[in-house]
């Protein structure tokens, strides 16, 4: 077996690499390799019977991987969580592959993720992250070598200790003091993780930010002596529980958020008067929602707690998006916002302007990598696109279908843009038009959206403008419609349905092959079949039997 590349990639470049995650595949992808030491070639083998119940174990489940010589990787509780997570998500049969694209797709999209991480953190490839597996059991976890070697399937111990430097004599001092202090605190990590489980699976009850927020307070503070929740914005009220919120009150309140968004992991600092306080980014991607504070006066907040309470945290972000989003599919009433702005960094008035027409949104899809945006264009179909490939933010172009006026093009942009802004926070574009250099862009989100955060983000990246915001309620058939989308779909059939609608695939004849659809997608060809059928068969049973 050829020896694999040494790698240097920290605890803290990892988290930044999946903070730099997009979708959920992106990062069941890094998760593979960096928590379950798993090869670029053995992801894309995987299929849901391989992960098995574990035998005589306390961890759940067990992953087999078949390459070569069979091995069995335990997979740590929340890795297992997240790949049930995905499946089920996903619809993925169990002769289907978790992963379904080839082997260098997987190596391109860890590429793709390391570029877009908060800070340089070097060439990333899936062998460097399954160096940082093994560096992290061996020199963070102290798991027997035996055990490294067996779970990754490295040859010898040799070449895998190769990549782990030889510790300075005061770590050597370091590891013996850790024994001492281990037996005073081996009771607690078990306490913490119990109690952040607890907060996770109270998540999925919630149908309101608020509702989000006083859960997560109310339970921490069984194990915490506090628990703030924190915001950009200093009039917004926002959950504890234990001590009074006045404690954050005046410069060290913008300071302890800052940091922590700032860096994007747990910070921990000294509290007044006895004790330590952990801020913890309620982030996932590009969105924010705030800091979470917790406070302990006892020994608290080594690097498993922290690791931990930053998943804690990602966790929140990712069930307040959802919130939102169930808010504008079932509340009735949504907060309906209007932005103007003409900054050519956008990528659509970057591109407007070079064709020197009016373009139009038609819809937008979440990708692998970004959104796959279908645009309607005035103009001759060759210079449009021709531009949209020579644009850096959009990664492909194909032309859906012209006149000899206009013309539909799918675009798939990688890049921060005002739709990602919008999507990611919960919020849905309804129009996006670019004329005259001016782009106008209305979007619906939740009642009580943290609309502040994003005209900050639009502001700072496209300099927008807030133009507009009025509540009003929803038509019923807008609802029933939605509801029907979002409660009979996965996320993933979802999106391949409205994907082949505006790929024209549903027209004669037809602007899209399922091939182009599978491409678009990063998906395999029968993949996308069986999404589609499935789709079409969910939709069709609930029109008609009702």
């Amino acid at each position: 077996m050829v020896a694999e590349a040494d790698a240097a990639l920290s605890a803290r470049g990892y988290e930044q690499v999946r903070r730099a995650c997009r979708t959920d595949r992106e990062e069941l992808v890094v998760r593979l390799a960096g928590e379950a030491g798993l090869r670029a070639g053995e992801i894309v083998r995987v299929r849901p019977t391989d992960l098995t119940p574990s035998d005589g174990s306390s961890l759940e489940y067990e992953l087999v991987v078949r390459d070569g010589d069979r091995r069995t990787v335990p997979l740590l509780s929340d890795l297992a969580d997240a790949v049930q997570q995905y499946l089920g998500a996903n619809d993925i049969a169990d002769d289907e592959a978790i992963v379904d694209v080839s082997e260098r797709r997987v190596q391109m999209l860890v590429s793709a993720v390391a570029d877009r991480a908060a800070e340089a953190v070097g060439d990333v490839t899936p062998a460097t992250l399954r160096q940082y597996f093994a560096r992290r059991l061996l020199v963070e976890d102290g798991v027997d070598v035996r055990a490294v070697t067996a779970a990754g399937g490295w040859e010898g111990v040799d070449s895998l200790l190769a990549s782990v430097p030889a510790p300075e004599d005061s770590e050597v001092t370091a590891a013996f003091e850790q024994l001492d202090s281990d037996r005073e605190t081996d009771g607690r990590l078990p306490a913490v993780v119990e109690t952040l489980d607890s907060v996770v699976d109270s998540l999925a009850e919630t149908n309101s930010r608020s509702e989000v927020e006083r859960a997560v307070c109310q339970q921490l503070v069984e194990q915490y002596d506090a628990v703030w929740i924190l915001d950009r914005d200093p009039n917004r009220d926002r959950a504890h529980a234990g001590e009074d919120p006045d404690y954050f009150e005046g410069d060290r309140d913008a300071s302890v958020l800052d940091q922590a968004l700032g860096s994007g992991r747990v910070q921990v600092t000294p509290a007044d008067p006895v004790g330590l306080l952990a801020a913890v980014p309620v982030q996932h991607g590009e969105t924010d929602h705030g800091v979470l504070v917790v406070r302990a006066t006892e020994a608290a907040f080594d690097d498993p707690e922290r690791r931990a309470l930053a998943m804690l945290g990602r966790q929140v972000s990712l069930a307040l998006t959802a919130v939102d989003r169930k808010q504008l599919v079932l509340g009735g009433v949504v907060l309906e916002v209007q932005f103007q702005y003409d900054d050519t960094a956008a990528v659509f008035v970057d591109l407007a302007a070079t064709l020197d027409t009016r373009l139009t949104l038609d819809g937008a899809v979440p990708s692998d990598d970004g959104l796959l945006c279908f645009v309607t264009f005035e103009g001759s179909a060759q210079a449009a696109l021709e531009a949209a490939t020579a644009c850096d933010p959009i990664a492909d172009a194909r032309l859906i279908s012209s006149t000899e006026d206009e013309g539909v093009l799918e675009l798939s942009l990688t890049g921060d843009s005002a739709l990602s802004v919008v999507t990611d926070r919960g919020g849905t574009v309804t129009e996006l038009t670019v004329e005259n250099g001016q782009a106008t862009l209305t979007c619906e989100l939740a009642p009580d959206a943290d609309l502040r955060a994003i005209h900050d983000r639009l502001a700072a990246a496209f300099g927008a403008e807030l133009r507009s915001k009025q509540e009003r309620t929803a038509t019923t058939a807008g609802l029933d419609r939605s509801s029907l989308l979002d409660e009979q779909l996965t996320d993933k059939q979802r999106d391949v349905i409205r994907t082949a609608y505006h790929s024209g695939y549903f027209e004669w004849p037809r602007g899209s092959t399922a091939e182009d659809l599978a491409e678009s997608m990063g998906v395999s060809s029968p993949t996308l079949h069986n999404h589609l059928r499935r789709a079409q068969q969910s939709i069709l049973a609930e029109l008609l039997e009702n």
